[in-house]
């Protein structure tokens, strides 16, 4: 029973068209013929009978039009009216000379009567000229009356006596509404079908180079979105091969080097010269530090699985940062608080918060930090007394090895230009921002915003709920 829905789904997609041109092509076909299918149809369920003379609203138009004609005539031309008048369809016309007979009922309020009326244009007195010997006529569905017009004009006829068929207007506006309704449900769905391998796609380039970077690449779909995947995928694997190959690369050179600093720093011990000793020492100092950096950029700046992370106490990281800089007589100091917790790896939230008060007592002489609440989650101000960073340099300092000594009037040996580097790439990592402002009243504010872990599990249910994309048969 299995093997017939997979035969259906394969001659589907055989059948369907494989580029976007001849599925859109396939959109409007589509449209036209359902908008002739329900035009059809409501053409057969809405027209009238192809015999009209069957219709009591017909007979009595008819009737109307001959009273007018004999209220008009020459009162010696009417008995020829009358005649003529004789051969109408469904309509038994006779001479009457306006005697009514005793117990005769009035004339009912029928629908027939009241076109009678309506057609003639004219005042006209109508009777009722049904007897109990004529029962077998209104058995029929026969109306038996007589009239008498107001210039003195008399008949009697025998019609058909029935509701008259109004007009089907609101049959025909919910037709109208029905095929409006459908067309635009069948152009969204099938758009929504075209569209949606192109957002899978564009969700699988975006996700790219981030800590989420597991979004599947659509697998089915018009051929040039198959095409586009198909370069992307190649594409990423290029990629990861290149900053792999970079890592590997820089993680080797820096741990290589540890070795020749270290003797180079042993055989500097037993040079005589002092000043050349201390400046040597300093300048091995100064490299070993590079070394140290490169390494820690290396770590902190590759991409992680989601599943090592954790609940994390920040107010409790920011006070064990602050507590390790005050008890070397560092003049930093905690302005505001509050415990919150964040999906996140604890030492890397602690090194980048590190490496920011680290930066805001280097070049701003102290350092105070504040939590508080914003649209992401929880933000982490790091506020100094420094001069800031100028706009036009403020995005070069969050490239690898670019400093702002020049800009902070310091000498060459302050840094490496990869303290920012680092928070970037922990705080991109756990799905966070880094901000740097600089504050009216003088000084920096870098800025960490984390979602909280509410956040995260909200979304990571909402993304587990979503359906998978499809794939190919």
């Amino acid at each position: 029973m299995s093997a017939l829905p997979r035969a259906i789904g394969r001659l589907r997609t055989r059948l369907r068209p494989q580029s976007i041109a001849g599925q859109i092509a396939l959109l409007v076909v589509a449209g036209i013929a359902v908008a002739h299918v329900v035009a059809t149809a409501a053409f057969l369920i809405l027209h009238e009978p192809q015999n009209p003379d069957t219709l009591p609203g017909v007979a009595a138009g008819r009737l109307s039009t001959l009273v007018r004609l004999l209220d008009e005539a020459d009162p010696a031309a009417r008995p020829a009216l009358l005649a003529s008048g004789r051969s109408l369809p469904l309509i038994r016309v006779e001479a009457w000379d306006g005697a009514v007979p005793q117990n005769t009922a009035p004339v009912p309020n029928l629908p027939v009567i009241n076109r009678l009326r309506v057609g003639a244009g004219r005042p006209l007195t109508v009777v009722d000229l049904s007897t109990p010997a004529s029962g077998q006529e209104q058995a029929d569905g026969l109306l038996h009356i007589g009239v008498v017009t107001p210039n003195g004009a008399a008949l009697q006829a025998t019609l058909p006596n029935g509701p008259l068929r109004p007009p089907r207007q609101g049959a025909l506006i919910f037709t109208v509404v029905f095929l409006a309704l459908t067309l635009a449900l069948l152009c969204v769905w099938a758009t929504r079908a075209l569209t949606a391998p192109l957002a899978r796609l564009a969700g699988a380039a975006e996700a790219f180079g981030t800590r989420d970077d597991h979004v599947a690449l659509p697998e089915a779909g018009p051929r040039e979105v198959i095409a586009v995947s198909r370069a992307l995928d190649r594409m990423r694997a290029r990629v990861r091969r290149l900053i792999d190959d970079r890592t590997q690369m820089l993680a080797a050179i820096s741990h290589d080097l540890r070795t020749p600093i270290t003797r180079l720093r042993l055989r500097a011990e037993f040079i005589e010269d002092e000043h050349a000793r201390t400046a040597t020492l300093r300048d091995l100092e100064q490299m070993n530090g590079l070394v140290e950096a490169a390494l820690s950029f290396v770590r902190d700046g590759q991409t992680r699985d989601a599943g090592s992370l954790g609940l994390v106490d920040l107010a409790s990281v920011v006070q064990t940062v602050c507590d390790d800089f005050s008890d070397f007589g560092a003049p930093v100091s905690v302005g505001r608080s509050r415990h919150v917790l964040v999906q996140g790896r604890p030492e890397e939230l602690q090194r980048a918060i590190t490496n920011l008060v680290d930066n805001a007592v280097k070049y701003g002489g102290q350092a105070e930090v504040q939590m508080e609440t914003s649209e992401r989650g929880i933000r982490v101000c790091v506020l100094d007394q420094g001069p800031g960073i100028p706009d036009s340099e403020r995005d070069a300092m969050l490239q690898p090895f670019v400093r702002g000594d020049r800009a902070r009037n310091l000498n060459e040996a302050s840094g490496f230009g990869l303290g920012l580097s680092i928070v970037l790439a922990i705080v991109e990592a756990h799905n966070g921002r880094l901000i740097l402002e600089n504050r009216r009243e003088g000084g920096l504010c870098a800025a960490i915003e984390l979602p909280l872990a509410a956040q995260v599990y909200a979304g990571r249910t909402a993304q587990s709920a979503s359906p998978l994309p499809a794939r190919a048969a």
